[in-house]
Parts: structure tokens; sequence; C-alpha cells
């Protein structure tokens, strides 16, 4: 699968030296994205596909700072050249076509390569194997659940890519991404609720591995008997709770609250920024925590480097309860003065790259005890570590989150609105359990409440992230559990 990649060297160094000669910058983008997936559903395949997506787009920046991006879709070394003419023309023509001026920083060269693992695995990934193989495995979700109806999925994808720029940088990188999921669907006199689980690997041999199958069909259980109990489950009083959210929710705060807001392309609006520029060491949250976002090998959202060519960076949004790093890319670190982290990502290459999340997570200094697997803590485990923790000598009553469903937010006034997968009632005496309801409030109030952690830092809820059009790959996640102070600007929904 690499091969038409790597096979590009003469034409990079070609697209690089015309560019220089026309004193255009250049970024040339070249990727090759291999997709398969198949859904099994009552124990029949309903669909099958494999996908092939290849080409390559030129962005060139003008020396009075104008920007033109095309692409192709193939590679075509003579139209690869004459596309690379064209788009330099455009950029030349861009005061009289009033195209907006852009100001970067200055990149050093780099050379880099980084592939986890054997390509060949991704091209011999055999469709009808794994489609037996999750027929077998709903036939023993069923056995341990019957009832709800059942869909279970794989999908393996190999993303690589490789970029030139017309200082003579050339990375390559491969990004492996495979996933098992279940959907569950219950019904009860009240109607019908889904839940969905997942299980990622970079391994395309993920349904065939007996430790990560025996992980997902303990997730897959779970999730099917929830759904088979919440429609039929009451509906959660409205108000602020003291609140207990699991790794998967803390992911979804810190992605869509924080993360969002700390892209520097969105800084003339966003709530974290005063006129452009980035709130460095503004107090958002206690001492005890951080937000830190980075690529971290083996992720589904893994990147090494940005789509400019350009190392990604760890970035420590918030340290310590303060602001600290933005997620910034060539174009938007000077104007909002922060400090370059290549964190640019593009959905394909006939994308522009924005600044983007890969793995972000919340993170306490102070984390209290949780033995054992995230998987093995139900409400009752909950209960019982909150018991220990003495937060029911707080609280005579605690809602306990499970599970994130989606969300967004308002990144100019800070406000979320997100989703859970069920809620539950922890007291001293047991656990009740009610249907999921809308969890929103301010970022800050809901930052600011965090009191407890419990657990070693779980990472893998998975997800993809839309912005401005594009989709890319996102995860994270915190300490199996956060508990959050009851606060006025964080509220529960439901009825009243």
């Amino acid at each position: 699968m690499l091969r038409p990649l790597e096979d590009l060297t003469a034409l990079g160094a070609e697209m690089a030296r015309r560019a220089r000669g026309a004193g255009i910058r250049l970024i040339w983008r070249t990727q090759i994205r291999d997709s398969k997936w198949t859904v099994v559903r009552q124990g029949r395949v309903e669909s099958t596909a494999a996908t092939t997506l290849a080409g390559h787009g030129a962005q060139v920046i003008s020396g009075d700072g104008h920007v033109a991006l095309a692409s192709r879709d193939d590679f075509e070394p003579d139209q690869a050249v004459a596309l690379l003419d064209r788009v330099i023309t455009t950029a030349h023509a861009g005061e009289r076509l009033g195209l907006e001026r852009a100001d970067a920083v200055d990149l050093e060269p780099l050379q880099g390569r980084e592939v986890p693992m054997d390509p060949v695995a991704f091209g011999n990934v055999d469709l009808a194997a794994v489609s037996s193989r999750l027929v077998e495995l709903e036939e023993e979700i069923v056995g341990r659940v019957p009832g709800p109806t059942l869909s279970v999925s794989f999908r393996s994808e190999l993303d690589a890519w490789r970029i030139f720029r017309d200082d003579g940088s050339d990375v390559l990188f491969a990004m492996p991404r495979c996933v098992l999921s279940l959907r569950a669907t219950g019904s009860g006199d009240a109607g019908r609720h889904g839940v969905s689980a997942t299980l990622f690997s970079p391994d395309p041999g993920l349904a065939f591995d007996d430790d990560r199958v025996d992980l997902f069909l303990t997730r897959a259980e779970q999730a099917a008997r929830l759904a088979t109990a919440l429609p039929d489950a009451p509906a959660h009083p409205a108000g602020s709770f003291p609140l207990v959210i699991d790794y998967a929710l803390a992911k979804g705060l810190a992605h869509e609250a924080f993360g969002h807001a700390t892209e520097a392309d969105g800084f003339r609006s966003s709530i974290l920024a005063k006129e452009g520029r980035f709130k460095v060491g503004e107090t958002v949250g206690p001492e005890t925590i951080s937000i830190v976002d980075e690529p971290v090998a083996g992720d589904h959202a893994w990147q090494p480097f940005s789509a400019n060519g350009v190392r990604r960076e760890r970035a420590v949004i918030v340290r310590d309860g303060r602001l600290a790093d933005a997620l910034s890319d060539p174009w938007s670190a000077p104007s909002a003065g922060v400090r370059l982290t290549g964190s640019g990502r593009a959905e394909s290459y006939r994308n522009a790259p924005q600044p983007r999340m890969t793995n972000i997570r919340i993170e306490s200094s102070e984390p209290l005890e949780a033995d054992g697997r995230f998987e093995d803590y139900g409400p009752e485990e909950v209960r019982q570590l909150l018991l220990e923790a003495g937060v029911f000598r707080r609280h005579p009553k605690v809602a306990y989150l499970s599970g994130y469903t989606g969300g967004q937010v308002n990144t100019a006034g800070g406000d979320f609105v997100f989703q859970c997968k069920a809620i539950y009632d922890l007291d001293e005496r047991g656990a009740t359990l009610y249907k999921p309801a809308i969890f929103s409030g301010s970022m800050f109030g809901a930052l600011q409440s965090v009191r407890e952690a419990f657990g070693p830092l779980l990472l893998d809820a998975i997800g993809y992230c839309g912005k401005w059009g594009q989709q890319v790959p996102s995860s994270g996640g915190s300490h199996y559990f956060l508990v959050l102070e009851p606060h006025e600007s964080v509220r529960l929904g439901g009825r009243e």
C-alpha cells in the first residue's frame, strides 16, 4: 500500500524545486487511505465494503501571503506539475481575486518516517472471515443477554500520508485504525433505547485476538444489559447535583468544552482568547487539574506529524488549573501569540488543515485508587468507591453519569450540552437507574467543580470530530471517574 507514496521521492523533489524557482512556499500532501468494514445484524451479514482514497493536494503561499490549494485524485507526474503551475498562478493573483493574506512562522526542515506496523496486514484483511467471526460474537452476546436487537461491526483502516515542503522537508507516516462496535437496542412498555460499545486496536487482527475480544464481549454484554433496562427506567429530576462522570464523559468535556476553544484559528471569538490572543495564565480550574492533548502511540487518533509536515507536540492546555498551551498551526500561532504545536489536521489531501485535537484528557495530580479494570465497576462498585472516600458524608446522594454519546459547545460563551448513556442515583443504600438526560452548563463551572478523581488514566474513548465540514478521528479520556461538586452553572436535565 505504501509503494505509491514511496515512489514519489523524485516527483516531490521536482515539485519543491519548481516552487522555489517561482518564489513560492509549497506544502505538497499525498495520501492513500484503505478502509474495509463489515456489519452483522441478527445472525446475517448486512453489508461489507472496501474503499480506497488516493491523491495529492498542493498548497502554496505567495511572497505576499496569499494562499491557494488544489488537488487531484491520482499521482501522475505531468498532471501534478501542471496542477502546481496553476495553483501558483492563482496565488500570485491573490490580490486581484480578493484572497486574504496569511502570515506564517518559519519552519524547520524535517525528515521523518513513522509506520508502526506492517501495511501488508491491512491489505490481507479477509472480510468474509471477519464477518463469520462477527456472527460468532453476536451469538455469544445473545447467549449472555437475550432480548435486545444487536448489530456488530468491524472496521479496519490504514491512513498513509507523505508530505513534502519546498524547504526539503519530507515526512511519511501511516496511521492504523481498527474498531469493533456493538449497537444494542432494547424495547419496553415506554419505547425503545439503544446503547453502543466499542473497542479500538491498531491491529487488523483485532477480531481474532482472544484477549481483546474478551474485553469487547464484556463491554458488549454491559451495553446489552443497559439497553434492556433503559426503556422502562424513569426520567431523572432536573437540577444541579453532585455528580460522578466516567472517563468517556470526561473526554467529552475536555474535547468539546476546552479543546475546541483552544484551537487557535478560532480565537477571534473564543472565550479563552481576548482580541485574538490566548489568555495564557488565566485560572480556569483547580490546581490539581490539567488538560493535555498529544498523539499517543497505538491510539485511534494518533498522528505523529501535522498535515503541514510539522511534528505534533504535546500541548498542556490547562496546567495546574491555568491556561498554558493552545492548539496551533503555522498560520494561527503568530496572531494568537502562542507557540507552534503542529496541531494542523486534515480529513484528506483535498482539505486545508485546521488546528485539531488528537488524544485529549483530564488529569488529576491527586487521583485516588481504583483497582482492576474500568469494566469491573458497575454502579454498585462506583457507589462503594464514593462511600470509602467519604463523598456521602458531604452529599447524601450523588448522580452518576455513565458513558458519553455526543455533545457540542459554544466556544464564544463557554456553554456546553452533552448526553450520557445512563444515570444512576447513588447513596449509602444502593443505586437507582434513570434514563439518560442532558448534562449542560459552563465549561468553567464544570472544571472548577472537580473534587476527586479515581483510578488510573484510561484514554480509549474514541469517536470522530467534525469541524468546518471535515471529520477526523478523536480519542481521549481521564481517570476512571471524576467527582464534581454541585455548581449553579452546571445542570442535569429531565423533569422538574
